[in-house]
Formats: C-alpha cells, sequence, structure tokens
C-alpha cells in the first residue's frame, strides 16, 4: 500500500487521538518534517528497495537525521554535541543509519533552497567523511575544544546560557502564594485535566526522585507536571514535563518523562538479527544511548508507572540543535553545520563496536575500506527516496487536507 497518509494513520492509531492531530499538522510543514514523523515508512520501503548488501550489524539510532544531533552537559558539566535521539534505537546495519541520515541532507537542504547539484556534491561529501572517520578506527568526541566553524560558535553560545532563565522561560511565580507553576502555552505544555491524574503523577515522580536520591531522602518537591509536547515522531505517546524544588540547594528543575515503547524497527519481518533481550524498552533506549554516545546528558534514567516503561531526563539550557535557518541559501555553511554529523555517526558506530551482538571495529574499518562495494547504490537509492519522501509528503496533504484537518 503506498498511500502515506493511512499508512502513518495506522501506524499512529494507538496514541493518543489529541496529539496525533498535532503531529499530523505539523508533517505537513514540509517534507522534510514529514519525513521526521514517519521513520516507520522509511524501513517498510527499504524492506522491498533496498539495493545494496551490508553484513555488518551495528548499533543504530534508527531514526538518523540532521535534527536528531544536539548539544547537552553531561555529568562532568562538559557541553558536547552528539546523536540525541534513541527511541528508535536497536540493533541493525550500519548502512541503514548512513542512507537516512544522507536521505534527511537531501530534503533539509531542499527546504533551505539549496540547489539539487549542490546538494549532491554536499551529500557526497558527508558520505566520504563518514567513511574516513569510520576506517580511521578511532572514536572521537565533539566539544568546543575539538571543533572549529560553525559548530564551534554554537557550542559556545549554548554553553553560557543561564540556568534560571531557562527556569523563568518555562514557569512563572504566583506572587500570592510564592508558588513557582509551569507555563501551559498550548504548544509545548499542555495541562494534565484529570485531577485524580495529576495527583498521581506528583506522587509517582516524587517517590521516584526521592528513592532514586538515596543520599538524601525527602530531597525533591515536585511543584507541577505537564504534559510535554516535542519532536516530530515520538508525539503522541505519553510525555510529562515535571517542575521540580531541590530543597537542599534551593533551586528548580525540569524533568522529561517520556513513554518508551519498542523500535518501529523491530516490527519490521526485514530485521533478521537477533536482539538482546531487554527488561523493558526504556531499558533498550538507555543502554544503546550508553553505548552510542561518548558521554550521555546529565540525569539519564528511567521508570516504571502503570505498567509502562518511561526514559526520564533532566531539560537543560544547553540542550538544543542547530538552528538550519542560518543556512538558508548557503550551501557551504549547510556542509558545515553537518560535517561533524557524519563523523559522529563513524564514531558512535566504532564506540559500540563489539558489544551485544554488533561488529567489532577492525570489520568496520574493513567494511568502509571496501564501500565501493555499495556505495554508489546506497546513494543512489537515497536521492531516488528523497524524491519519494516528497511525492508523499505531497500526496499526504493532499489526503489530510480532504479529511478536513482531523
Amino acid at each position: 500500500m503506498r498511500d502515506p497518509f493511512e499508512r502513518v494513520c495506522s501506524f499512529n492509531q494507538p496514541r493518543d487521538a489529541q496529539f496525533t492531530a498535532i503531529k499530523y499538522k505539523l508533517m505537513t510543514s514540509s517534507a522534510f518534517r514529514f519525513f521526521r514523523g514517519s521513520c516507520h515508512l522509511y524501513y517498510e520501503d527499504l524492506a522491498t528497495q533496498q539495493t545494496w548488501t551490508d553484513q555488518m550489524t551495528t548499533w543504530i539510532c534508527g531514526d538518523l537525521h540532521v535534527e536528531n544531533f544536539g548539544s547537552y552537559r553531561s555529568r562532568h558539566q562538559v557541553v558536547y554535541f552528539d546523536l540525541n535521539d534513541f527511541d528508535e534505537a536497536i540493533l541493525a546495519h550500519p548502512t541503514w543509519d548512513v542512507s537516512r541520515f544522507i536521505c534527511s541532507v537531501f530534503l533539509a537542504g531542499k527546504a533551505l533552497n539549496i540547489k539539487d547539484d549542490d546538494l549532491k556534491i554536499i551529500a557526497e561529501q558527508l558520505l566520504d567523511e563518514y567513511l574516513k572517520a569510520l576506517a580511521f578506527g578511532k572514536a572521537y568526541a565533539v566539544e568546543k575544544e575539538t571543533v572549529d566553524g560553525m559548530l564551534k560558535k554554537y557550542i559556545q553560545t549554548v554553553s553560557e546560557r543561564d540556568f534560571f532563565e531557562f527556569i523563568e522561560a518555562h514557569s512563572s511565580l504566583d506572587k500570592k502564594t510564592q508558588q513557582r507553576y509551569l507555563n501551559i502555552d498550548q504548544k509545548k505544555y499542555f495541562k494534565v485535566d484529570s485531577k485524580q491524574r495529576y495527583v498521581e503523577l506528583v506522587a509517582m515522580f516524587t517517590g521516584y526522585l526521592n528513592t532514586h536520591n538515596l543520599q538524601s531522602p525527602s530531597h525533591f518537591q515536585v511543584l507541577d507536571v505537564a504534559i510535554r509536547v516535542a519532536g516530530t515522531g515520538s508525539i503522541g505517546l505519553d510525555r510529562y514535563v515535571f517542575l521540580v524544588y531541590d530543597i537542599e540547594n534551593k533551586k528548580y528543575a525540569l524533568f522529561d518523562v517520556k513513554q518508551a515503547q519498542a523500535s518501529s524497527l523491530s516490527l519490521s519481518p526485514f530485521l533478521k538479527i537477533e536482539q538482546p533481550k531487554w527488561e523493558d524498552q526504556a531499558q533498550r533506549i538507555q543502554c544503546i544511548q550508553t553505548l552510542m554516545q561518548y558521554e550521555t546528558p546529565a540525569e539519564l534514567s528511567r521508570l516504571d508507572f502503570d505498567g509502562q516503561a518511561y526514559i526520564v531526563k533532566a531539560l537543560q539550557p544547553e540542550q538544543d540543535k542547530i538552528d538550519f535557518k542560518q543556512c538558508v541559501d548557503k550551501p557551504k555553511r549547510f556542509t558545515d553545520a553537518c560535517y561533524n554529523m557524519a563523523r559522529l555517526l563513524a564514531y558512535a558506530q566504532l564506540r559500540s563496536a563489539g558489544r551485544k551482538g554488533s561488529s567489532n571495529a577492525d570489520e568496520l574499518i574493513n567494511f568502509a575500506q571496501h564501500a565501493e562495494l555499495w556505495k554508489t547504490q546506497l546513494f543512489k537509492y537515497t536521492y531516488n527516496y528523497a524524491q519519494q519522501v516528497e511525492q508523499d509528503y505531497q500526496s499526504f496533504c493532499k489526503s489530510y487536507a480532504a479529511a478536513g484537518g482531523l
């Protein structure tokens, strides 16, 4: 079935209808946003259309694209730039992440008014950069001391952001009660309408924080909770933001708590690789993120609530992604923005090599050194698939409008 609208609606049917409606509207904004929200389509199609052979196994992000790289502060207080979304992460083939990343370069670049011929050159340069980094065989980190150009300036800027300004941007102080509450803007934060659910969430997260922080019980007070909408692909899953007060240190914190579900890649009969046995989907996400990143963000953990597994992470002022609007009509700047992303993909695959069933580093190095066996076919497929995404996007928009915008 080619109908992208039916395929997307069918995949998202189990999710919260109020928020999938938001997701579908966002997906009509551009072909690249549609691509971000329909990861499952990519692999459903790849299952029948892949034109190259890849016998390697690596840990992959699964939903890799240029906006799934970003900055964050580690527990050592260093700001890194790295892959930052592992909801779809799984043990698969290295070229799957490569092809999806390159496809995103074509789609994002077109949205930035970069010419098709320029995008082909950029994509080929990025593919070569990935192969060079993989063949070199050493997994580096990207921080402001190790990069230059646009990315260095970006990391310097986010590193200087003020934490209390970040808290004030997302919450307000009630002058009468002197209590701080989240800002319900009906865009990113939505009210939890059920009073019972609200009370349950506050009690659950209070218990989690004060159990998780074993050295100092009764250390945290949960002040407020709201439904959080962020990204594209995960919209419609249970996701909350908690405003917390650290009593001992007298400071506020924000926590993102997101439902973990099975990777859409694991649902494909095309994936023949045996997966590790996970306790739950949150363990899968946290474990693979730990394997692939140089350093994980501070306060990354998981919890169970109402029979569902959730990923927990502290929200940070340093947590952000590159603003590609700076790259409109500027192919060199776009290349500069994406250059380290190609390397980071290779570093993540090398860093997690030989772990829990993945190919070892020597095998990946050899794979990169013999890329002539698959590189041309992958590049051609990925370029053509980007054109298919454009067609699917147009079809999706027409069906969405015909359905009255749902």
